[in-house]
């Protein structure tokens, strides 16, 4: 007899897990249970939109204005503190997760979606040279920080996100790391890395713990202490 060595019910990265758009349907009623004023969803790491879409289709009605921030040439060089423990993530690496030109982008979001033009802002360029030439007074006329999704793999690019939303979060934001649990779960590396440095450095924001989504993401709620 053969013996049997796989489990009987094969897994799946988003089988019996929180699905990315479950989480999403949730959030949209937490925002409308909360009262929250006109707001808007950011995501770090739009690659060719896939998490976008999902976010428009749940939260259209209760969020005004969707903005998007990638390089479209994929991760950045690595800086020494992104390359410590790189055999725990080997894809990780200049050049990977390239995605479609920003127009291909675009279009496919919209298209997708069937998401207003005028309701979409996609940002080219790396995370270090665009975030501190923005104009936060722009963000601040669209309302709130409803859902911010940072989806960029690097401990240095999480923590460039991090230090740039630190003045916009408020209480009821929803922080979404897509790549928490990578380096083998490790808190000594990558995203969580990144958000431990952030908030031992500032003290005004705090995170409440909400689930895992999609295997390896991580969903929390800011507040203001």
């Amino acid at each position: 007899m053969i013996k049997v060595k796989k489990p009987s019910i094969l897994p799946a990265l988003n089988g019996d897990l929180l699905k990315r758009a479950n989480l999403f349907k949730f959030i949209r009623e937490f925002i409308e249970a909360a009262n929250m004023s006109d707001g808007y969803y950011m995501e770090f790491g739009v690659l060719n939109g896939e998490a976008m879409i999902d976010a428009y289709r749940q939260f259209r009605g209760v969020v005004s204005h969707y903005l998007g921030f990638d390089s479209f040439e994929g991760l950045p060089d690595l800086k020494e503190s992104d390359q410590e423990a790189q055999e725990y993530t080997p894809y990780f690496y200049k050049g990977n997760f390239k995605s479609m030109p920003i127009d291909y982008v675009k279009n496919n979001i919209i298209s997708c979606s069937r998401m207003q033009e005028e309701e979409l802002t996609l940002v080219k360029g790396f995370f270090s040279e665009v975030l501190p030439k923005l104009e936060k007074a722009i963000l601040r006329e669209k309302g709130i920080p409803h859902v911010i999704y940072i989806d960029c793999d690097l401990y240095s690019s999480t923590l460039d996100v991090l230090n740039f939303i630190d003045d916009l979060v408020v209480t009821g934001t929803w922080i979404l790391f897509d790549d928490y649990w990578c380096y083998r779960g490790s808190p000594l590396y990558g995203q969580q890395k990144a958000i431990q440095e952030w908030l031992n450095g500032h003290e005004r924001i705090g995170l409440s713990e909400y689930s895992n989504f999609n295997g390896f993401g991580r969903a929390f709620i800011a507040y203001e202490k």
